[in-house]
């Protein structure tokens, strides 16, 4: 009797192991919800990378050229352009932040000198997210207000040595 027992013990045990498996494991199911501060640290911190990337991208593209300037939009730099950003920044859309790259009022025939590049939340997932600005100073600046970030923001500490 004990045995046949432990028997339908060991096959209970295994049927609720399988059919929680087949409900983990259900296809189109959304996998469980990764911790929300830390997924918005991350999507800033590649922020804060992809706008450097930017700014490097218009000094590479300037070529210390005065003449030439840097460019009038992301496209410009992008593979369609001069090839010096890959094709997911260069769309202005990238790991949950929207990139607007803004130049200085020019005649088609002059330089860009001067240019600010924001970039906000695609959606914004707490209340404290940030909002980034920089130009061509390399600066960056934030805010965590519901607005594009400005040059009368905040710079970003320098990493601590």
């Amino acid at each position: 009797m004990a045995l046949s027992f432990r028997l339908l013990g060991r096959s209970a045990l295994f049927l609720i192991i399988m059919a929680f498996a087949c409900r983990v494991a259900q296809p189109g199911q959304a996998p469980a919800t990764p911790n929300l501060e830390e997924q918005v640290r991350t999507e800033e911190a590649v922020c804060i990378v992809n706008l450097r990337t930017i700014n490097a991208a218009q000094i590479a593209y300037q070529g210390g050229d005065e003449t030439k300037g840097f460019a009038r939009s992301l496209r410009e730099l992008g593979p369609a352009g001069a090839g010096i950003l890959g094709q997911g920044i260069s769309t202005g859309m990238k790991s949950g932040y929207r990139f607007r790259l803004v130049p200085e009022r020019t005649a088609a025939n002059q330089p860009v000198r001067h240019y600010i590049i924001t970039a906000q939340p695609v959606k914004r997932l707490v209340k404290h997210q940030r909002s980034f600005f920089t130009d061509e100073t390399g600066v960056i600046r934030s805010t965590t207000q519901k607005r594009a970030a400005t040059s009368a923001d905040p710079p970003l500490e320098a990493p601590h040595k």
